[in-house]
């Protein structure tokens, strides 16, 4: 899949990032949709894209340490793996589909791999255990595939501080038919009123 750059995020204003995420399903747009989000319904999602319901500025403080840890994640990623994360400034949409757009976090040359996508996380320490061994939440599993599906990319590594004090990461490999099924849902979601 081949996609192309719907804007750079440079200095943009918050506010219009808000609005560019109107024009299409966005990673954690993907999870909702699939009926697996713990903090989103598919028709709240719905009107939030048709413009029904009101942005929430105020995300809390969850997200906002999450925003600010995001850079501090990436550091701790590349001293443990050597892999350096170049950082996205850019909203991406994929040329097939359309309404399927990314907010990266980041891309990684790899050396065996080529390009690849780095996502940076944080949760609570309550969350450890889907964090643990192979394990990654649903959620994430979901949002990866659909960054994979707009970049065409083979690979993704997603990094987490869990509660503050524990580092893991993980490399996930792009699943063909988990993204056909995604992509599918999607397609079906965003054109339900043509």
């Amino acid at each position: 899949m081949s996609f192309n750059v719907l804007a750079s995020t440079e200095n943009m204003p918050y506010a219009e990032w808000l609005a560019l995420r109107k024009l299409g399903i966005g990673g954690c747009d993907a999870s909702v949709i699939c009926g697996i989000n713990r903090w989103k319904s598919a028709i709240e999602l719905y009107m939030d894209k048709t413009g029904q319901l009101q942005n929430d500025d105020d995300a809390g403080e969850y997200a906002y340490w999450g925003n600010q840890l995001e850079n501090l994640v990436r550091v701790e990623f590349t001293k443990r793996t050597g892999l350096e994360v170049t950082v996205v400034k850019q909203i991406l949409q994929s040329v097939e589909h359309p309404f399927m757009l990314a907010n990266l976090d980041g891309e990684i040359e790899h050396p065996e791999y080529g390009k690849c996508l780095f996502e940076a996380k944080t949760c609570s320490a309550f969350r450890a255990s889907e964090w643990e061994g192979d394990k990654l939440p649903d959620e994430y599993q979901i949002q990866i595939m659909h960054y994979l599906a707009v970049t065409g990319y083979r690979f993704a590594f997603i990094a987490v501080l869990v509660g503050g004090n524990t580092f893991r990461w993980k490399m996930i490999e792009r699943d063909d038919e988990l993204i056909n099924i995604i992509i599918n849902m999607e397609k079906e979601f965003w054109n339900r009123d043509s």
